[in-house]
């Protein structure tokens, strides 16, 4: 069995990226130059973008064809006798198809509604023009690319007046502790940061970085255990949304551009830190209600999660089964060690942010005592609430923040909790301050994932080495209609993503499985047919 495991993972990786796993030891690509044949993986998903660009057209045009086929059949007989009464029938015709149309249409405005099989194959055919542009971008390099030049003080010009102008696009929310306007903000400002830290070469800044990605695995740990928790939602349905959610559009973008999945090291960790978070929760739900059996599951998290990451050697271990996954062929560390170095990094964020949501309640609470008739022993207890907040957070800046890169990696994990809770602290200490948030930061927060992936296709080359060039010769223009592109596409790709999503994956077990498996057949037509193409 482990023999035809391991046969059937080469034989999935030759598919898909049309190498194996000997060939990725002896020969890595890193992408700095341009390609002229396509994959096999590559070409399926050309014929399969084909093949729904197609159908899309067939079904544009009957339905085109069935309307005019409805004004057609109004009799013209006795034209000036009855042309009021034909006019009447003709608009209410012409009205009735556009209204059809226009509910079919405002489907997707509605959360959650299932798109029509019209509007989901015109969806698959615009995200394979977006990809096709990938492909073209960082795979064939149809455009030139520049080295990446890093100055200080352009760096923090532009951060500086980017938060500015988001200053001024100040907007009101309900005032709850971390709501999700906040929490989208959050997101926002510190993927400006991250991929400008791409963009600029800015290394200076890496630990900072570290500690925005180790806020992203709080939030997953914060955000999912609060929902298991209150919604007690543990159906497939729910696992199935977050699985597609987070690695649909990473799996396409794999094969476009022939990466493997741990260069988007982001989209790993959120998938296993949910995984974690989910466990947790499913097992024994009956003990979520009760303080003993979440002491218990707490204890036994952190238990195994020390075992698994502060032990060397134990999670490339464990996790060596999965490596067809996990495993990046880089040329120049282990199989496993991306993935066990990542995931070491950010081990108790989620943790922490599990607890956080455990006990957010008595927080809430206790900012809740301080607001209601307030006294000035009330006002005193806040100050010194924000004082010892100020103070720990200094304290973790002089000791921990200056240190270099390897020097600080060692003691992440275990002391980037304290600037975390310190922000969130601060950010909803008082109700002014919760009540409103940045637009455009939380406009940023919710394609975090889409400018994760995009970054390094379309605003970058060569795996986030090189610049892409729009405009030769004139890097600030060149960056402007780079940015607009990028944030353009990486917004089109959000909803795009959403409403496949709802198509895809609906409520209903037996419709998702029925969509499952025509997906599997779609598929393995298409890898036939690219597999003849080749011969």
């Amino acid at each position: 069995m482990m023999i035809m495991g391991s046969d059937f993972r080469q034989i999935i990786s030759k598919l898909l990226l049309n190498r194996t796993t000997s060939d990725l030891k002896k020969d890595y690509d890193d992408h700095t130059k341009s390609h002229s044949h396509p994959t096999l993986g590559q070409l399926s998903l050309f014929i399969t973008w084909i093949f729904a660009v197609i159908l899309y057209f067939i079904f544009t045009i009957r339905k085109r064809l069935k309307l005019q086929s409805a004004v057609a059949m109004i009799s013209t007989d006795d034209a000036e006798n009855k042309l009021t009464e034909t006019e009447m029938q003709c608009n209410g015709n012409i009205k009735q198809e556009n209204g059809k149309e226009s509910r079919e249409n405002k489907v997707l405005a509605v959360p959650g509604a299932t798109p029509t099989f019209q509007q989901f194959l015109g969806n698959i055919s615009l995200l394979g023009l977006v990809l096709f542009y990938f492909y073209l971008c960082d795979y064939v390099k149809i455009l030139p690319a520049t080295k990446k030049v890093y100055s200080r003080d352009v760096f923090l010009f532009l951060i500086f007046l980017l938060f500015l102008v988001a200053a001024c696009f100040v907007r009101k929310t309900k005032p709850i502790i971390l709501n999700r306007d906040q929490t989208e903000e959050w997101k926002g400002w510190m993927q400006v940061l991250f991929v400008w830290y791409h963009y600029y070469a800015a290394k200076e800044w890496y630990n900072w970085i570290r500690l925005y990605i180790a806020s992203y695995v709080w939030m997953t740990g914060f955000g999912n255990f609060s929902f298991f928790w209150v919604k007690q939602d543990f159906s497939i349905w729910r696992v199935g949304k977050m699985f597609f959610r987070l690695n649909f559009l990473v799996i396409l973008v794999c094969i476009v551009v022939n990466n493997e999945y741990m260069l988007y090291y982001i989209c790993a960790m959120h998938t296993y830190w949910f995984l974690s978070v989910y466990a947790m929760m499913s097992i024994l739900p009956s003990w979520n209600r009760k303080s003993y059996g979440m002491a218990i599951k707490f204890v036994l998290y952190a238990v195994f999660n020390a075992l698994i990451f502060d032990i060397p050697g134990v999670c490339q271990t464990i996790f060596r089964p999965f490596s067809f996954i996990f495993g990046l062929h880089d040329g120049r560390f282990p199989l496993m060690h991306e993935w066990s170095f990542r995931g070491g990094l950010d081990h108790w964020a989620c943790f922490v942010g599990m607890l956080c949501a455990y006990n957010y309640p008595h927080f809430e609470s206790f900012l809740k005592y301080l607001e209601t008739n307030i006294n000035n022993l009330k006002r005193v207890s806040k100050i010194v609430l924000i004082t010892f907040v100020f103070f720990s957070v200094f304290v973790w800046y002089q000791s921990v923040m200056h240190k270099d890169k390897f020097s600080y990696n060692r003691i992440h994990p275990y002391t980037s909790f304290i600037p975390i809770v310190g922000f969130i602290v601060l950010r909803n200490i008082y109700p002014i301050l919760r009540s409103h948030y940045l637009f455009i930061f939380n406009f940023l927060g919710k394609i975090t994932l889409e400018t994760y992936l995009s970054q390094l296709h379309i605003y970058l080359q060569s795996n986030a080495k090189q610049l892409i060039v729009y405009i030769p010769g004139y890097p600030f223009l060149n960056f402007s209609l780079a940015t607009i592109i990028y944030l353009v596409i990486s917004y089109l790709l959000f909803h795009l993503t959403v409403d496949i999503s709802s198509y895809f994956i609906p409520k209903n077990i037996k419709t998702a499985s029925r969509n499952c498996l025509i997906c599997v057949c779609v598929m393995g037509v298409s890898i036939f047919l690219a597999f003849m193409v080749r011969i």
